[in-house]
């Protein structure tokens, strides 16, 4: 299967922990109807400022999944991906303030007791300037044959008055059931597609479906891929009058640290590892068991408070380029990168992010450490896949000074 290449960054909103999407398939009481993928004749405008949102669950070892070079991604996510990046569009996921279980027995009561009490679960983040989109995707599993309750909320947040809302979601035989209409009610000065439904037992072969689906709505792959360019707000350095660079970066398997060294070589800067006083092993990294550290740091916030063994850099004062690379954890950047952005004074620095990831985008991370600095000239930075070249990293450092 393809590989998806990119997520856009200009996204203004959380962290988070994020992870994969996967339907809850609770029991549907036979009152499911079928799905409702045929196309609006109507398409929408594709240069329109278009927004993607979703809400995906991190994936629990009983649940399905899209797995890419070793990288777990949840269903609706999946979909997600592949829609912004044949749209170019901004990218924001729904993230629940208080995480739901990874255990999908635990999940499945959590959503059916949600549904019966018509809980409103609150979310973290916001989508700035949400007035400005005209087109808006909307992604989540089909829980109990409704959306999730969480869904609700945003709905309820947000003013969708005169707004396009497109629909997607993955299922394990529901299909929409009856969220199209429920969408329809909630939104009624809205205009609300049919969109696209489709089953998780197919999700890891339906891209191009996807993608067929995306281009029928008017939309076509953007030219350039958006997480190259540069930020609108920010101005690359020149390298020729800066002074000197440090290249920051955790790697938890090697492929940060490879594309580092890469960028070290191309910039003449000096290497910074970010190594955690308890480093993690193979059995902590692994996300597909419930209970794995990287799991239960995801759960609880106030695990992800990692110590370094050394967070400040010598001649911290002397740098004015700080490269900051590290593997995408659930749509943000790897938590042992936050103290090091904590302890350190980025005033006056130009700070550039780049990320490793099977199919991750660079997303909100950057953004997300820059609220975290407070200071600096944060770029937008770059997603690198987990087998890239030097060549086409030295052409990204090198584009940076044009």
């Amino acid at each position: 299967m393809k590989r998806i290449f990119a997520l856009l960054t200009a996204v203004f909103m959380l962290f988070i922990l994020v992870a994969c999407g996967n339907t809850v398939t609770g029991t549907t009481s036979g009152d499911s109807i079928p799905e409702q993928n045929t196309d609006d004749n109507s398409p929408v405008t594709p240069d329109s400022k278009t927004l993607v949102v979703y809400f995906s669950m991190p994936d629990s070892e009983d649940n399905s999944s899209v797995v890419i070079d070793g990288e777990i991604l949840g269903n609706t996510q999946y979909m997600a991906y592949v829609i912004q990046e044949n749209t170019g569009a901004n990218i924001f996921r729904i993230i629940p303030e208080t995480p739901y279980p990874t255990d999908h027995d635990e999940l499945v009561d959590i959503a059916k007791d949600e549904q019966n009490d018509n809980v409103r679960p609150k979310f973290v983040g916001e989508i700035e300037n949400f007035a400005e989109y005209d087109t808006i995707f909307v992604g989540y599993p089909n829980w109990w044959a409704d959306m999730p309750m969480i869904l609700y909320t945003f709905f309820d947040t947000y003013d969708f008055s005169g707004k396009t809302i497109i629909p997607f979601n993955t299922h394990g035989g529901s299909g929409f059931s009856r969220t199209i209409s429920t969408i329809k009610d909630l939104e009624p000065n809205a205009e609300v597609k049919d969109g696209k439904s489709i089953s998780r037992n197919v999700i890891e072969d339906a891209e191009q479906e996807i993608i067929d689906w995306v281009k029928s709505l008017g939309f076509e792959k953007p030219v350039t891929p958006p997480e190259s360019e540069e930020s609108e707000t920010t101005t690359p350095p020149d390298t020729e009058k800066s002074g000197k660079t440090l290249v920051v970066y955790y790697s938890a398997t090697g492929n940060t640290e490879r594309v580092a060294g890469y960028i070290a070589n191309a910039t003449g800067g000096t290497l910074f590892e970010l190594v955690p006083v308890n480093p993690y092993t193979s059995a902590d990294l692994n996300w597909t068991v419930s209970g794995s550290r990287v799991n239960l740091e995801h759960d609880d916030v106030s695990l992800r408070d990692i110590e370094l063994v050394n967070t400040i850099p010598e001649n911290w004062d002397e740098y004015d380029i700080i490269y900051i690379g590290y593997p995408i954890w659930w749509g943000i950047a790897a938590w042992p990168v936050d103290n090091f952005v904590k302890e350190n004074d980025f005033t006056g620095k130009t700070v550039i992010p780049f990320c490793t990831a099977a199919s991750s985008g660079l997303g909100q991370s950057g953004e997300l450490l820059a609220q975290m600095a407070g200071e600096g000239n944060w770029l937008t930075g770059k997603r690198f896949s987990s087998g890239v070249g030097e060549d086409e990293v030295t052409e990204w450092v090198n584009s940076l000074a044009e």
